[in-house]
């Protein structure tokens, strides 16, 4: 077996290959020797191939391994292969993460063994080492439209597709393209399992609509005000999950107690602190134009919104004019800065540009400051990888700065940016 990628996933499916008692050699560019050079005549050698998610479908190498017409999955397809108990998908643009953990926090409710994979937490293939023969344990799947070009291997007793916007439009050459790939996991259900998909994606395709989400008042009736999912946009994931949760005859009101006991994954549109008349809300995990329009819909008004980052492809103007007008200032940062803020700047008048993500949070909060009440929102639209490792790296630069400034910050007296 050749395995691409010497990564987290690759690696866990050589683990996954050395468990079975199977041969593999692992394949990487960034590697040694003969572990960075893939030819025809490499590829006669094996007959399955496993690709890690961060090889595009247009890669030379997978050109190669398609020429031979042998089994060729992702790392994720791979491991559900080996996988013997239920799996349930979740993709979309946002909201993957918390519909996932939701799912395995109400299975674990009830008493079912589950776990998250995929693009969250552990890849699978470890899961499927630690969990030999656990027929009776779920497997709850992030499913990111990386992992889902590949998409052999991938059966699921279940699929929620969140929603759908532009995203990764740097890896995918087409809104088309990114809408494909995620369209591909509904090809992967098995007989007599179901599909939930949000109105964004029935906005996309009309065929769809026949999965469409079925919104149930008796939900929010139920709902803790305290619950993440009492509001905008929560709410839309958790009639999604809800929809999925009856096809699969699951008892409601378990689903019910766990939203109302849940807690958001962190940098998710979480308020961090109020302070002189002004709260501040961190929403780094907002890495594309849909969820930072979200966040400022959400918010209270006045805002004072932080945006920026590196750019993942889209269209920087349409957003500048959908996000424009819901803000009462705006500081932009990053690598697409320039580009921005010049698109921002003919719908708004009061745009701050700034390179270094620390100096746009620092103008933010004096701006605020000084006209409260207000709210500060970090909700950036653009991925972190400019000037951060993550986004979660990001998010907890914002609160760091925030609470610094708290204890430092004199409003009304120059303060120099390299203090902080």
């Amino acid at each position: 077996m050749a395995i691409f990628g010497a990564g987290k996933s690759g690696i866990a499916a050589a683990k996954l290959c050395s468990e079975k008692g199977l041969d593999y050699f692992i394949y990487d560019e960034g590697g040694q020797g003969d572990s960075t050079r893939f030819t025809e005549n490499e590829a006669k050698k094996f007959d399955i191939f496993v690709f890690s998610p961060g090889f595009p479908k247009e890669h030379r190498w997978l050109s190669i391994v398609k020429n031979f017409g042998s089994p060729c999955f992702g790392e994720l397809g791979f491991a559900i292969s080996q996988w013997r108990g239920k799996v349930i998908g979740v993709t979309g643009t946002n909201g993957k993460t918390t519909v996932v953990s939701l799912l395995k926090s109400a299975l674990n409710a009830l008493g079912v063994e589950a776990v998250t994979a995929g693009n969250i937490g552990q890849p699978l293939s470890e899961h499927c080492i630690q969990h030999e023969n656990c027929e009776n344990t779920w497997a709850i799947c992030e499913i990111s439209s990386f992992q889902a070009e590949l998409n052999l291997g991938i059966e699921l007793d279940g699929l929620v597709w969140t929603n759908f916007a532009e995203d990764h439009l740097d890896r995918h050459t087409s809104l088309q393209s990114y809408f494909a790939a995620k369209s591909n996991l509904l090809d992967c259900l098995k007989k007599g399992g179901h599909a939930v998909v949000g109105e964004s994606v029935i906005a996309m395709d009309s065929n769809f609509k026949s999965l469409g989400i079925v919104c149930e008042p008796v939900l929010a009736a139920n709902l803790s005000k305290k619950s993440p999912f009492s509001h905008h946009p929560q709410i839309n994931n958790l009639h999604l999950a809800a929809q999925l949760w009856e096809y699969l005859e699951l008892p409601r009101k378990v689903l019910i107690e766990t939203a109302n006991q849940f807690k958001l994954a962190p940098h998710r549109l979480s308020k961090i602190i109020e302070w002189e008349g002004v709260s501040f809300w961190d929403d780094s995990k907002a890495t594309n134009f849909s969820a930072a329009l979200a966040a400022l819909d959400s918010v209270p008004r006045p805002i004072y919104w932080i945006c920026g980052g590196a750019n993942k492809g889209g269209d920087v103007s349409a957003f500048a004019s959908a996000g424009a007008s819901k803000a009462e200032a705006i500081f932009t940062y990053g690598e697409v800065t320039n580009e921005l803020s010049e698109a921002l700047h003919r719908f708004h008048s009061n745009v701050t540009c700034n390179v270094d993500f620390e100096q746009a949070v620092l103008a933010a909060t004096r701006s605020a400051l000084m006209n409260p009440p207000a709210v500060v929102l970090l909700s950036p639209g653009f991925s972190s990888f400019d000037q951060f490792k993550s986004y979660a790296e990001r998010g907890e630069l914002f609160i760091s700065t925030v609470l610094g400034l708290k204890n430092d910050l004199v409003v009304n007296k120059p303060v120099e940016y390299s203090n902080f």
